[in-house]
């Protein structure tokens, strides 16, 4: 059962050793934990490394190493879709898809959502478990 959720923003923080780097390769190395990200999250992730890394095969091997072995696709289901939705409709549109998609997951498996973003960090610790890296100033 997945534990964690990532956003891209934290794949991204990890890969380029911005701040939170550690944590997020702390859960990659933790045994317990069961480390994930929406399917659709890593055409996100490859099209934001695409944008940042000028070589091509740095960019298709990162993004081997993050999909192939470090975190696990969830897929995005009819109910996921649903609470992401109903996300969406309580944010007044401060999220993209791909966010509330995250945020979905992670509500519906009880999951933590790890991330370094202002928007998601905005959601209401009742709707769920996030944990916020730290943002560069």
């Amino acid at each position: 059962m997945i534990t964690h959720v990532l956003d891209s923003s934290a794949v991204l923080a990890h890969y380029f050793n911005e701040p939170g780097a550690d944590e997020v390769n702390s859960l990659f190395a933790d045994n317990a934990a069961e480390v994930g990200m929406p399917a659709v999250s890593l055409l996100e992730l490859k099209t934001q490394l695409n944008a940042s890394v000028a070589d091509a095969r740095e960019v298709e091997r990162a993004f081997r190493l993050y999909s192939g072995e470090l975190l696990a696709a969830i897929p995005v289901t009819g109910e996921v879709a649903e609470l992401a939705d109903g996300i969406l409709r309580n944010t007044d549109g401060r999220l993209t898809l791909t966010e509330a998609i995250a945020a979905a997951i992670a509500r519906r498996d009880g999951a933590v959502l790890v991330h370094r973003n202002r928007q998601l960090a905005r959601l209401p610790d009742s709707l769920l478990h996030q944990h916020a890296l730290p943002f560069e100033s």
